[in-house]
């Protein structure tokens, strides 16, 4: 029964990781201002 309920969680914690990328890029795509701030910080960073 554990391993149900662990196994369930995964995959949820899974879809909404995926859900949050897709997301996260449609943003960008649609902002592409937003999108060269990042763009600078991590050129910034690395």
């Amino acid at each position: 029964m554990v391993w149900l309920v662990f196994s369930v969680l995964k995959k949820v914690i899974g879809l909404a990781v995926l859900a949050a990328v897709v997301v996260a890029a449609f943003v960008l795509w649609q902002n592409p201002a937003m999108l060269q701030s990042l763009i600078g910080w991590v050129q910034g960073v690395f």
